[in-house]
């Protein structure tokens, strides 16, 4: 299936026993051979676990929150404006990020198995690895100390898988300190279409992705620009 430009679907993380952990909304930027790109504007709606108390779960160890009983709660994405390009079959999304002021502030790679599609998004499984890299040529690595608790667990990945994890994510960075593609310059003048407004998380947010019984109309919203 191929989304349609100004489209409003929804990206979901799920965790390793399938349970969606957030949902985050966007309009389609463009769906080709380049793959899928999303604009998720600051002020757009999410969805986040938090615990029975109200408090957010992000914080804690999957490890943890796996075996907390929690809830969803909603939120916005702030304070960046972000367009999200999830290569076909990769496995990493690269987002590009400006601050409210429009100046340009980073590139992350999400290390990530393969997303999935489905009638109203993509489903993604994160790998906890993430990489930061700055305009400037500086960088750094996110949650090392996570993915490396996580490797070797029976609800996350194994050796093997996290050796992948992280030569993707060198494979990224040797790339991003190159100056080449898509860090060579590409999308830092980009500019959403002036009618998009942020998004809210569609009624059908937790709907399974193999449910067949709906057409495309139903997945579509009023905010389709053309």
């Amino acid at each position: 299936m191929t989304f349609p430009r100004g489209q409003t679907i929804i990206r979901r993380h799920r965790l390793p026993d399938g349970r969606i952990s957030s949902v985050l909304s966007g309009r389609v930027v463009s769906d080709d051979e380049h793959g899928l790109a999303l604009w998720v504007d600051a002020g757009s709606q999410t969805l986040r676990r938090v615990d029975a108390a109200g408090q957010p779960t992000r914080q804690l160890s999957l490890l943890t929150a796996l075996r907390m009983t929690t809830l969803f709660a909603p939120h916005t994405w702030q304070p960046f404006r972000t367009l999200m390009l999830m290569p076909p079959g990769a496995a990493h999304s690269i987002w590009w990020s400006w601050r409210p002021d429009g100046e340009f502030a980073s590139w992350y790679v999400n290390l990530e198995r393969p997303a999935v599609r489905w009638a109203g998004g993509v489903d993604v499984c994160d790998q906890e690895l993430d990489l930061l890299f700055h305009r400037d040529g500086t960088w750094m690595w996110k949650d090392e100390a996570q993915f490396d608790e996580y490797t070797g667990e029976p609800a996350f990945w194994d050796e093997a898988e996290g050796t992948a994890v992280r030569a993707e994510g060198e494979r990224l960075l040797a790339l991003a300190r190159a100056g080449a593609a898509p860090f060579d310059g590409r999308l830092l003048d980009f500019q959403p279409d002036p009618a998009w407004r942020p998004t809210l998380v569609p009624h059908w947010w937790d709907l399974p992705a193999e449910a067949t019984c709906w057409d495309a109309d139903y997945f579509r919203t009023e905010d389709v620009s053309d």
